[in-house]
C-alpha cells in the first residue's frame, strides 16, 4: 500500500501525517480538459438545428426558437405529404418556415423525398419523380428565399432506394442532380444521407459522382450510434472524430476537395435531446469540422426536436441549447475525459470582447475535476478568474425547467496559466456550465479553505482541489480551519463541505457556527486522500444571520480529513427527488427512455413480488406530498402498493398514459400523480409494489 503524498508550495516543510493517516489508492475518474491557448475556429453553432424542428408560425414560439441559435433546419419539400409519426395535421414545409428560421438566423434544407406521403418512400416511376423535383425546384425558386441550404436529394438512400424499380442509386443521384442543376445552379445539393456512416458505400458514391461531375456541394450522413447506426439504442458519439478523419481520407484518395459535413441526423432515440448526451455529440461536430447539424427526429414535430415541451415550455435540454447559443467569439479546444468511451465530454469559448470564457460539458457522472489552462494568452485573465457554476437538469421530454440552476460562484486563482474546478455528484443526462471572467464579483457561494483561517494544519496543491489546493494535516487537538461567510438574508442554509478522508472507516470533525454548541460531521471514506485525487462532498443544514458568519471546523474524535472548500446556498422548501432506478429494485427492470427523468425507468413490475424501494430522509415528522412519475399502457386504471415504513399498504391508482414510457413513436407519455404521505423524522422506507389491476411503470417519486 503507497504512502500518502503530499504536493506542498514551496514556502512550506514537510510534515509527518500520523500512522493512522494512511492511503487507501482508488482509481480516479478521468478530468476533462479546456485549452484557452487553442482556438480552432468562430463559434457558429454547428450543431443547434433539428429536423421537423419548426412546424407553423408560432410551433414553438420565436422565444424559444432564438435563443438556441440554430444554424439549420431540415424540413419536408414544399407541399410534401410527409406527416410523419403518426402527426394528424399538416406541417410547414421548407419554404413556408423559411421566413421563420431567417428571423431567427437559421437556414432550411429542403428534403425532397419527402414530397411523398409515405415513409419509407413508396418509388412510383421516373416520370413521377422527375415531375416532384422541377416542382419543388420551380418553388423554391419561385419564393425568393435568400437563407436555402440546399437541396436534400434523397434521404437513407441505403435503406429507402427503390434499386429494383428505380436502378442503383448512384444512376439515379445523376439523373436528378442534372435535373435540377438545369434550373438552378446555385442551391447546394445535399446527399447522399446516408443512415450512418458506410466507408466503402460513400467511397463508390463519391468515385461514380467523381467520374460523371455530380459531386454533391455538401457531403451528409446520419450518426444514430452503436457505432454504425443502431437508432433504437448503443449510442456512441466517441466514433464520430474517427469517421470524419476517414471521410476525409476517402476525399484525398480520390483527388476530390474538402466538402463541408452535414450530419442531418444525430442522437439515439432513448437519449433524445438529453443535455447530457447531447452535449457528447455536439463537443465530436464542433472539434470535427462540421458544418452543420441537426438532432434527429423520433416523436413530434415542431418542438425542435424535443428541447420544448408538450404545453410548449422550455425543458432541460432547451436550457442546454441556449447555453450553446449564449456562446460567441471563438471555439476553445477540449479534451474529453476518455477519447474511446462514452464519458464526459463538452465544448468551449472564448469572447475577447465581453472578456468571457464559456464552458458547457455533460454525459459523465460522479465527482469529477474540469481543469481549464492556457489563461496566459487572455490578457485581461491576471491572477483570479471569477467562475459560475449551473446546471441543467433532465426530468423528461414533457417537464418543464423554468430556468438553470446556479450551483456556487466563487473566486479560484490562476497557477501555471490554469485554474481546476471540482464539481460533484454530476449525473449522466444532466449538462453543466461555467462561465468565467476576471472581475471578483460581490456574489460569492464557495469558500476556500486555504483561504480561511488555519491553525496547526497546513496547505497542499493538488490539480483535484478546487482551486487547486486543499487544508490538511488537521490532525491535533487544537487544530482548526475557520471560514468567515456572508449570508444575504438571515435563516437556514445548506452547506457543501468538500473533503477528502483516506481512511478505512468514517471520520469525524466539529462544526461550530458563530460560536454556538459544536455539531458533529461524519465523512465517510474517499478511499484514499486528495493527494492522489480523491474527494467527495457532504451536506449538512445550519442557520445564518445576515452578514457576517463564522464557521469553524476542528478536528473531530475519530480518524481524520482534509478540507477542500466549503459552498453554500439557501435551503429553501424541502424537496428531495430520487430516481426509481436508483432505489432497490426486486423482480422488475431497468429501462431506458428520453421521456423519462434521468433517462432512466423501472419497467416490467409485473410479478406479484416485484417491487421498488426508496430511502428517504425526512427533516422532521408530518405529511408530505410524494409525486410519482408513471407510465400506464394499458387501456384502463392501474395500480400499485405504496407501504411506508413497514406499515399497512395504501392504493396508488394511475390512469392510462395511452402508451408505455419508451413507446416510438410515442402514443403516450409518462405522467404524475400525486398522494399524500406521512414520514418520521429521519430515514423513511417506502416500498412501491405491483397491485391488482393492471401494470405500471415507475419512473422517480419527489417528496416535498
Amino acid at each position: 500500500m503507497k504512502k500518502l503524498a503530499v504536493l506542498l508550495s514551496a514556502a512550506l516543510l514537510l510534515t509527518s501525517f500520523p500512522a493512522t493517516s494512511a492511503s487507501v489508492s482508488a482509481a480516479v475518474p478521468a478530468q476533462f480538459t479546456v485549452d484557452l491557448a487553442t482556438q480552432y475556429r468562430p463559434v457558429t453553432h454547428v450543431a443547434s438545428g433539428s429536423l421537423y424542428g419548426l412546424a407553423e408560425e408560432g410551433r414553438p414560439s420565436d422565444q424559444l426558437i432564438g435563443p438556441t441559435k440554430p444554424k439549420m433546419f431540415t424540413q419536408m419539400a414544399p407541399n410534401g405529404g410527409q406527416l410523419p409519426n403518426g402527426e394528424t395535421t399538416p406541417i410547414g414545409d421548407a419554404l413556408e418556415v423559411a421566413p421563420i428560421a431567417e428571423r431567427n438566423g437559421a437556414t432550411v434544407t429542403i428534403r425532397m423525398p419527402d414530397i411523398y406521403p409515405n415513409f419509407p418512400y413508396q418509388w412510383v416511376g421516373w416520370e413521377d419523380w422527375f415531375e416532384k423535383v422541377d416542382r419543388i425546384v420551380d418553388a423554391r425558386l419561385n419564393s425568393g428565399a435568400q437563407n436555402i441550404y440546399g437541396y436534400e436529394l434523397w434521404n437513407e438512400p441505403d435503406g429507402t432506394w427503390n434499386t429494383q424499380a428505380a436502378g442503383s442509386f448512384n444512376e439515379g443521384w445523376k439523373k436528378t442532380y442534372l435535373r435540377i442543376k438545369e434550373k438552378d445552379k446555385n442551391t447546394n445539393i445535399i446527399g447522399p444521407s446516408i443512415t450512418q456512416y458506410n466507408e466503402s458505400w460513400l467511397r463508390d458514391f463519391l468515385t461514380y459522382a467523381r467520374d460523371n461531375d455530380v459531386l454533391p456541394d455538401i457531403i451528409s450522413w446520419h450518426e444514430l450510434g452503436a457505432p454504425e447506426g443502431n437508432y433504437i439504442d448503443g449510442p456512441a458519439p466517441q466514433y464520430i472524430s474517427n469517421h470524419i478523419e476517414a471521410y476525409r481520407a476517402i476525399e484525398t484518395e480520390l483527388g476530390i476537395a474538402h466538402l463541408p459535413i452535414s450530419i442531418n441526423e444525430y442522437g439515439v432515440v432513448d437519449e433524445q435531446a438529453v443535455p447530457g448526451n447531447m452535449m457528447r455529440y455536439i463537443a465530436e461536430f464542433e472539434r470535427s469540422d462540421v458544418d452543420t447539424a441537426n438532432i434527429a427526429f423520433w416523436f413530434r414535430p415542431g418542438r425542435l426536436s424535443n428541447l420544448v415541451t408538450d404545453t410548449g415550455s422550455p425543458n432541460g435540454a432547451w436550457w442546454m441549447y441556449k447555453w450553446y447559443g449564449d456562446m460567441s467569439g471563438q471555439m476553445a479546444m477540449t479534451t474529453p475525459a476518455n477519447v474511446a468511451a462514452l464519458d464526459l465530454d463538452g465544448i468551449a469559448s472564448v469572447d475577447e470582447s465581453k472578456q468571457e470564457v464559456n464552458v458547457v460539458f455533460g454525459g459523465g457522472s460522479g465527482n469529477r475535476n474540469i481543469v481549464v489552462k492556457g489563461f496566459e494568452v487572455l490578457p485581461y485573465f491576471s491572477r483570479n478568474a471569477h467562475v459560475t457554476f449551473e446546471s441543467t437538469p433532465w426530468y423528461g421530454v414533457d417537464t418543464a425547467v423554468d430556468q438553470a440552476t446556479t450551483e456556487f460562484e466563487g473566486n479560484f486563482t490562476i497557477e501555471n496559466g490554469q485554474i481546476s474546478v471540482p464539481v460533484s455528484k454530476l449525473r449522466e443526462s444532466y449538462a453543466y456550465r461555467l462561465v468565467i471572467t476576471p472581475e471578483e464579483q460581490s456574489t460569492i457561494s464557495r469558500y476556500e479553505a486555504e483561504h480561511a483561517t488555519i491553525q496547526s494544519a497546513n496547505l497542499f496543491n493538488n490539480v483535484s482541489a478546487s482551486n487547486g489546493t486543499y487544508v490538511g494535516q488537521i490532525d491535533y487537538n487544537d487544530s482548526y480551519v475557520q471560514f468567515t461567510v456572508d449570508a444575504p438574508v438571515t435563516g437556514d442554509y445548506h452547506v457543501t463541505i468538500g473533503y477528502a478522508n483516506g481512511g478505512a472507516t468514517s471520520s469525524t470533525q466539529q462544526l461550530t457556527v458563530n460560536e454556538q454548541d459544536p455539531a458533529t460531521l461524519q465523512y465517510p471514506t474517499t478511499n484514499g486522500w486528495l493527494s492522489e485525487g480523491n474527494n467527495d462532498t457532504i451536506q449538512t443544514d445550519v442557520s445564518l444571520k445576515s452578514g457576517r458568519n463564522i464557521l469553524k471546523f476542528t478536528k473531530g474524535t475519530t480518524g481524520y480529513a482534509e478540507l477542500d472548500y466549503i459552498q453554500l446556498k439557501p435551503a429553501g422548501d424541502f424537496k428531495v427527488r430520487i430516481e426509481a432506478e436508483e432505489a432497490k429494485i426486486n423482480k422488475a427492470k431497468v429501462r431506458g427512455s428520453s421521456f423519462a427523468s434521468n433517462r432512466l425507468f423501472v419497467g416490467n413490475i409485473d410479478h406479484p413480488d416485484s417491487s421498488v424501494t426508496f430511502s428517504v430522509y425526512a427533516p422532521e415528522a408530518g405529511s408530505y406530498n410524494m409525486e410519482i412519475g408513471y407510465g400506464n399502457g394499458t387501456a384502463g386504471d392501474s395500480t400499485q402498493n405504496v407501504s411506508i415504513n413497514n406499515q399497512a399498504p395504501t392504493v396508488v391508482t394511475y390512469s392510462k398514459t395511452g402508451g408505455w414510457i419508451s413507446d416510438l413513436p410515442n402514443t403516450g407519455t409518462r405522467k404524475i400523480v400525486t398522494v399524500p404521505v406521512t414520514l418520521q423524522q429521519g430515514d423513511n422506507t417506502i416500498v412501491i409494489s405491483k397491485g391488482n389491476t393492471g401494470y405500471a411503470e415507475l419512473d422517480y417519486i419527489e417528496i416535498k
